[in-house]
This record gives structure tokens, sequence and C-alpha cells, in this order.
């Protein structure tokens, strides 16, 4: 089925037929009224999406990330020819095993690789924040096409490479309107806005989906949940938890996570004192560096991650604020680095919850996990001592 232009805002679909135009909602409840599912995926750990399978069908559901009461973007997936009573609808339809789609984010392409489907990736934006060795020498033999940035792609390029569709993140305000205005389908990746390292890792079952090798990815996921349930065990055992801290001022804010994030999540399940933990919310609170300051500069471990050329030491840390010296962690030698830029912690990690989790816990306890080898973190480099 030619994919149709989505007449639809940021994570809405209207449905729309010959002769009425019906709500999102009551359009699916009326499409799907007298089709009985064969099973519904429902995620362990991801708030933000479920996949009903019908038959050959599967029904994806996203939810809206920042409106509960909302129902969200729905797509169709399947194996053949959309079928005829869905043909005069705009209920996006996807034909899978996928064949060709687009990247606009490096958390995809893990997803691609995690489950073998890479040779599918048509294009790609901002490749210089990919680090994936098969994309790389298929950007530069030109098999993959490179679409510039993601907020503002070059759509004839995109347009050339003819994707099935575009994996985006979506924002609050819409960024991808040239896309849509295209024609092009968009297929919104929630995973960055799930809250627990386990829903991020999750949303590898969702991309899945579009291959039919949900049951390779579920296989995949439950490993990564069992490797970390079981590290999450050991860490969190253990009595007095260090304390630690993390982030850094940016334009005179220090970004502090809330207690219901991400981050707090990661901090709680390596078997750390985070003393923000109880604080509401998911996202992060906007700080001056006294009160960060009055707060951690106790803390026995500083946890930060930066994107950084070259080799980032004590010096680079003390060149962003003299500061920063003041803190006990700093003076102990206890600030612990990811260097973005070489580590992959914002791609692979994505679907290595379990590895972050071990690096962690490796440093915060070390008699707990003496053989491991970290592969994420390490800690700063002294420029005058030497590095650990």
């Amino acid at each position: 089925m030619v994919l149709k232009k989505l007449l639809s805002g940021l994570l809405t679909v209207v449905l729309f037929s010959s002769c009425h135009v019906a709500t999102q909602k009551d359009s699916v409840i009326d499409l799907f009224a007298n089709l009985k599912p064969d099973s519904v995926f429902r995620p362990s750990y991801a708030k933000g999406f479920s996949i009903t399978y019908y038959d050959s069908l599967k029904l994806i559901h996203i939810a809206d990330p920042w409106d509960q009461t909302a129902e969200g973007d729905y797509i169709l997936v399947g194996s053949g020819e959309c079928p005829q009573q869905f043909q005069n609808h705009l209920l996006p339809y996807v034909t899978y095993p996928v064949t060709n789609w687009s990247a606009f984010s490096s958390t995809q392409i893990e997803f691609a690789a995690k489950i073998g489907v890479l040779e599918s990736l048509g294009s790609v934006a901002e490749p210089q924040y990919i680090s994936n060795f098969y994309v790389q020498a298929n950007l530069n033999e030109g098999r993959i096409k490179n679409v510039g940035m993601a907020g503002s792609p070059d759509i004839e390029v995109l347009l050339a490479s003819s994707p099935q569709f575009v994996f985006v993140s979506p924002f609050k305000d819409n960024r991808y309107g040239p896309i849509e205005e295209a024609g092009l389908l968009l297929i919104y990746d929630c995973s960055y806005l799930e809250v627990s390292p386990l829903g991020r890792a999750e949303w590898l079952v969702f991309f899945s989906a579009f291959y039919d090798k949900e049951e390779v990815a579920i296989s995949q996921f439950k490993e990564i949940e069992n490797r970390y349930q079981a590290i999450a065990r050991r860490a969190k055992s253990v009595v007095p938890r260090p304390t630690v801290f993390t982030g850094y001022l940016f334009n005179d804010v220090w970004y502090m996570p809330a207690g219901e994030s991400y981050v707090a999540k990661l901090f709680e399940d390596a078997g750390a004192a985070y003393r923000y933990r109880n604080r509401p919310g998911a996202g992060s609170l906007a700080l001056d560096f006294e009160t960060v300051f009055n707060d951690f500069y106790s803390s026995d471990v500083w946890v930060l991650t930066v994107n950084h050329q070259g080799d980032f030491t004590t010096s680079d840390l003390l060149q962003m604020d003299g500061r920063y010296s003041g803190f006990e962690s700093f003076k102990k030698g206890k600030v612990l680095i990811s260097n973005s830029r070489y580590s992959g912690f914002y791609e692979k990690g994505i679907v290595e919850p379990h590895v972050i989790l071990n690096d962690l816990a490796y440093y915060l306890h070390p008699d707990l996990f003496q053989e491991y080898e970290p592969v994420y973190f390490h800690w700063l480099k002294n420029d005058n001592q030497g590095g650990k």
C-alpha cells in the first residue's frame, strides 16, 4: 500500500473515510470492534507502547508521552497488502519485514543491530553521532544516505532513499513538519522518555515488530532483565550505601535528576545513596551551584557523562568551573566519568542497561565485583598523577 500523507500533528492520527471524518479514538474502536485479538503484548517496564495481534496483523499503539488522557498514535503492521476494510482510512500501514527505513537517532541503530536487521537501513540523520562500524562503512560506500540534521533534514535526499518510514524521537514542538509534508510516514520512538533503564531497553520489542522478530527481541530482553536484576540484588544489599551525585553546570544551571528519573533509578539499583531520591518528578531539577555544593560537597562519588574530544581529565573539568575542586569526591579522586564520544553510553547503552549498572556497581562496591571489567565508565584521570 502506498503510504498516504499523515494529516495529523505530533502523536495524533486522524482516520478518514470517503464520506466520514471521525475522532481517532472512535475510529480505531470502530475499525477493530468486530475483530478479536489473538494476544496483546504489554511491556513489563516500558510505558509508551503496546502491540495487539490479529492473525497476521499487528496494531501498534504509541502512547502520548505528555498527555496520559490522550489516545496516542496507532500503526497497523501486516505481512502483505493492507486489508480491504482498512484501505479507505488513514491509519498508517507498514508491510513487514521492513526492507528500507530511515534512522534519526543512533539508539534506533542499536535496536536494529541487536536483532540483526541493519541491512534494511537506507538513510540516517546526524551520522557524526553514530559509531556503528557497519553504518559508517556503508555511509562511506554510499549504500546508506546521509540526510543531514534531524531537525532540518535534506528532504530530497530522504525522499530519494525511499524509506517505508522514518524513525524519529518525539518532541513537544513538532520539528518534523517538512517530513510529513513530503508524504513520508513518521514513527515515534519514545524510548528516551522512559524513566527506567529496563523500560528503555524494552523498546527493542517495539522495534522488532516491524520485522516479525518479537520472539527474538523478547528473548534478548529477558536475558538483559535477568542480568540487570541479578546485579541490582547484589548491589542493593550493601549497607551503608556510598553517596553519589551527578551532572555539572550548563549555562549557570546544574540539572540534577529528580527522584523518579532514569538516573535516580540507576543509582538506586546500583546500591547508591542519592540525596534527591525522594524529590518528585521524572525529569531534572534546575539548580544553582550553591545549592548543589551545599547538598553534595561531601558525597563519596561524582558520576559524570561528557562528550569531549580526546581524554577528559581533571584539568578539563576545572576549566569548566574551578569551584569543582571543592567537592570531596574531586579531592579524593572519586569522579567517575563516561566520555560518550568514545564509550557509546548514549548509543549501545540503551540495549545494555545491565552493563551500565554493572559498571556503576563495580566502582561503588569493588569488593562485590572484583572480576568485572568495566565498559562505559572509568575514574577521571589526574593530569599530574595519571588515572586508574
